[in-house]
């Protein structure tokens, strides 16, 4: 751990950080393995560890600055996709001409996302041909955004709250 940090770390906890830093790394390994990416594609732990020093420093920054203590989840996410997207910690260590290895970030960050996004009462939901067919379509437009457009953790947030909202919505009516 570099000393510009040592303060961060004192404030999130060592054994919080290194938990999470574990927790984050295995949640990559598995979905490299449940996507069937080659051993070549890796997750860097040097450049994990800044993305997670990186979310950590904006997520303090918000409860000192709004004297809070606990962040809402979806904001939570929301900065920890930027970090990953903005860092890369997943890395090929050998060449690919197939454009899935190149955006594999993009393509974690969307499993994030909809992992929160899908999280509430799944067990309500019927996947349809036709729910399955706009949620093909939204996830390549998402992806399309990671890749090609510019983000920050505000739209990220707003990106997932849409969401819930509209899944909401929908049981409702």
């Amino acid at each position: 751990m570099e000393k510009d940090y040592s303060e961060l770390i004192k404030k999130v906890g060592k054994d919080n950080f290194d938990n999470r830093l574990m927790e984050l790394r295995k949640t990559i390994d598995e979905f490299l393995s449940q996507a069937e990416y080659p051993d070549w594609v890796e997750c860097n732990n040097r450049v994990l560890t800044h993305a997670l020093l990186d979310y950590y420093t904006d997520i303090v920054r918000l409860r000192d600055f709004h004297s809070i203590e606990n962040v809402k989840t979806d904001k939570v996410v929301a900065y920890l996709i930027f970090w990953i997207l903005r860092r890369k910690p997943i890395q090929l260590t050998q060449d690919s001409e197939d454009e899935r290895d190149i955006f594999v970030n993009e393509r974690f960050a969307c499993t994030m996302l909809l992992g929160e996004c899908l999280l509430e009462n799944m067990e309500d939901v019927k996947l349809t041909e036709d729910l399955a067919k706009k949620l093909g379509k939204y996830i390549d437009l998402l992806l399309y955004y990671f890749k090609y457009r510019q983000y920050n953790p505000q739209v990220i947030e707003l990106l997932i709250e849409s969401f819930k909202m509209g899944n909401s919505f929908n049981r409702v009516c």
